[in-house]
């Protein structure tokens, strides 16, 4: 069966019919059969087959029999977050083409759209996914649950709240007695804290950090530990110090184990906490040292653009000259990424360190704030209400500040 499979698909690929192949060597309906697995052959037809596609059967063969075990390894060093292994691993995959025509080739897909979410290739690897079920009808269990796990991976990636909600509902379809991939709990408990669930987060985000540790997960056990920590620190009654000892203590892990990427998310992390309780100054630092960590086409990156400039502008920690080059360049990357929520914000910045108020409180009434509340940013819209509110407020506009009191 494995080698009738070979055969068809170098035919196929060099864009001969089965009789062509066949010239000469046997009937159109003999390659038919051997192709389907259907009757038994000669070793020398195989090597006339072969010498005709200009292959090596035998190289193929030892191929297909290493694939599952190189697709599983594979996706282990997606999972553990190992960039230089996963390139070497993908290469080795690669060596052959012949996983297209294998029963592994929906897994084969499917990683390789895990890969470009790895890499923020949003569009490469929706192209995939959305191709995924169409294209393969009858995968296997072990795949479905993939298909499932990478589609949830992609709508959590989303600034939008019903993406996240998607993200949920894929998520919980996952059999995980057929996929037996825990590090999912963790990605349902992002998206459980995504939509302000903390109860729903805490408890999968806590199966997801026990898993880590068991398997000796360190990257993704810092975290998890620190998704755990940001629900925490939500509260502004909370121990503040005992809050910055805990992101200081994961930071030094993430320098230990050189995890850079995680050290940039615990920074912006810890920035918020300064920022949150009006420390702007040292919010500022850790804003800076976070942006100077994340891949400046990414989406961190506009994220931790914008809390950098905002940090500043609260503080007065900037001249405004400085302010509105960062501002420029922050809504120049929204707009490459297509990110409309930071096209905004950065709308919101420019007309604020430009002093043209009258416009400012106009976008955000008429914009931002519609947007903020149709994508379920809750603590934008919370934010820019309050301030609306109090604008109208400041200028006797009682009813205005009664219709803007439902954002807060």
């Amino acid at each position: 069966m494995i080698v009738g499979e070979i055969i068809r698909y170098y035919r196929e690929k060099a864009g001969l019919t089965q009789s062509q192949l066949g010239e000469g060597i046997c009937t159109t309906t003999h390659v038919s059969k051997i192709e389907r697995g259907k009757t038994a052959y000669s070793e020398k037809i195989i090597a006339l087959f072969s010498e005709r596609l200009n292959i090596d059967i035998q190289e193929e063969l030892a191929y297909l029999q290493k694939v599952k075990k190189l697709l599983r390894d594979w996706h282990n060093a997606i999972i553990l977050r190992r960039e230089k292994e996963i390139g070497l691993l993908k290469e080795s995959v690669e060596e052959s083409s012949i996983v297209h025509a294998s029963k592994y080739a929906a897994r084969y897909q499917l990683l390789i759209a895990r890969y470009h979410l790895f890499r923020n290739e949003m569009e490469l690897a929706y192209e995939i996914i959305s191709k995924a079920e169409q294209e393969y009808p009858n995968m296997l269990a072990f795949d479905y649950n993939l298909y499932l796990h990478v589609k949830g991976i992609y709508y959590l990636a989303s600034f939008n709240s019903e993406d996240h909600q998607k993200a949920i509902s894929v998520l919980n379809q996952i059999n995980i007695k057929e996929y037996g991939n825990k590090e999912y709990y963790f990605h349902l408990g992002t998206a459980y804290f995504l939509i302000d669930s903390k109860v729903m987060s805490f408890f999968y985000v806590d199966k997801a950090l026990r898993h880590f540790q068991e398997t000796n997960n360190y990257m993704q056990a810092n975290r998890a530990e620190a998704l755990m920590l940001l629900q925490l620190s939500g509260d502004l009654y909370s121990d503040f110090h005992y809050i910055v000892g805990r992101y200081k203590d994961l930071i030094s892990n993430c320098e230990q184990y050189g995890l850079k990427e995680n050290k940039g998310l615990l920074l912006n992390n810890l920035g918020y906490e300064y920022y949150n309780r009006g420390f702007f100054e040292e919010a500022k630092g850790y804003f800076e040292e976070a942006l100077s960590l994340a891949e400046e086409n990414s989406n961190s990156y506009l994220v931790r653009l914008y809390n950098f400039v905002d940090s500043c502008m609260e503080g007065n920690l900037a001249k405004k000259r400085v302010l509105q080059r960062l501002i420029k360049e922050g809504a120049n990357k929204a707009k490459e990424c297509r990110n409309t929520l930071h096209i905004t914000l950065f709308k919101l910045l420019k007309f604020r360190v430009e002093e043209d108020y009258e416009t400012y409180y106009s976008f955000m009434e008429e914009v931002a704030l519609p947007q903020f509340y149709a994508g379920k940013h809750v603590p934008l819209r919370k934010r820019y209400g309050k301030l609306l509110f109090l604008h109208y407020v400041g200028s006797n506009k009682h009813e205005k500040a009664t219709e803007v009191s439902l954002y807060i």
